[in-house]
């Protein structure tokens, strides 16, 4: 029988192999590729993704701090939050 250990380790090892594998075929082969996909993105989307990103970092951090801090009341923040999210 294969210890737990073991298992973690074949699996995990697996999955980086597997990451290197899709870096490595989607590398790009020109600087100009690099950014923006080659500038083959809409400034909306890209803008829109950012905005995304920084949204969703933003609240991870404030509403984990208000939790903390406040508690229970600080849970009510946090569905606030999400109504907005849901409706913008």
């Amino acid at each position: 029988m294969v210890s737990v250990e073991l298992w973690t380790i074949i699996l995990v090892g697996l999955s980086f192999a597997l990451y290197i594998y899709i870096g490595w075929q989607s590398r790009v082969k020109d600087t100009k590729d690099f950014f923006i996909a080659g500038q083959g993105i809409l400034s909306i989307a890209n803008g829109a993704a950012t905005a995304a990103d920084w949204m969703s970092a933003a609240s991870f951090i404030s509403m984990a701090g208000l939790i903390s801090t406040l508690g229970y009341d600080g849970s009510i923040y946090l569905m606030g939050w999400r109504l907005v999210a849901m409706f913008c």
